[in-house]
């Protein structure tokens, strides 16, 4: 691990390299869908999470191949509802800030095993369609052979790279939002169940996504993206 972070440190346009990777590779048919589906499952386990914190009930978790997803929760009343809509874009925004922090402080293991974690659980708990189940079954066979593996230069990049994922997403996702609340507001998600539960307007939701997304963001940025080397 420490001769890969010193080999950050003394060539940091790799780390922009990986993310060049990353966003080039996450924009091929079916190959970047897939992989961009990660973010998909940390957004919509952190729905099913809230609704249980609530005391709420999870009926199930559905993952699709165009990386949108669903979860149908039941809540007690209406502030866990509130609770339960508003949990996807922020918590997906804090996990990229707290992975980007995981690899500052060399855990990059442990990025794979949190991922690995929420794939299996939702498999065991919420994944209830075809799809969700085969993508959580194949992400976590390939992680846990990884795992196995234990090269630590592939468990590095590639904890970089579900790290960039997740980040980019989390950040364009919202963006998306917001102007689906403007030009569709009843198709904007989480927004539209939030005006249908508050009569806030749905633009109004969708602004709040994005401020938390650009904020965490820019730190999340700020903690972790190296200086950048001009050749």
């Amino acid at each position: 691990m420490e001769q890969f972070e010193k080999f950050l440190q003394q060539s940091p346009n790799l780390f922009y390299m990986i993310l060049a990777v990353t966003l080039i590779v996450t924009r091929i048919p079916y190959i970047g869908k897939y992989f961009r589906v990660v973010d998909t499952i940390i957004h919509e386990t952190a729905h099913a999470l809230m609704a249980v914190l609530t005391s709420g009930k999870v009926l199930s978790i559905n993952l699709f191949a165009d990386t949108s997803g669903s979860t149908v929760t039941k809540s007690t009343n209406k502030f866990g509802q509130v609770l339960v809509s508003l949990a996807g874009y922020p918590i997906s925004s804090l996990m990229a800030l707290l992975m980007m922090y995981l690899i500052k402080s060399s855990n990059h293991l442990l990025i794979i095993f949190i991922l690995v974690s929420v794939a299996v659980i939702g498999m065991m708990l919420f994944i209830r369609n075809g799809y969700g189940l085969l993508w959580a079954g194949t992400f976590s066979t390939l992680n846990f052979l990884v795992i196995y593996f234990d090269n630590q230069l592939v468990i590095q990049s590639l904890s970089i790279f579900y790290t960039l994922i997740i980040l980019t997403d989390s950040v364009i996702a919202p963006l998306h939002l917001l102007v689906l609340s403007v030009t569709q507001s009843s198709k904007a998600g989480d927004a539209a169940s939030l005006k249908k539960t508050t009569h806030i307007p749905a633009v109004i939701w969708a602004l709040l996504f994005s401020a938390i997304a650009i904020y965490c963001g820019y730190w999340t940025v700020k903690i972790g993206f190296p200086r950048f080397n001009y050749f």
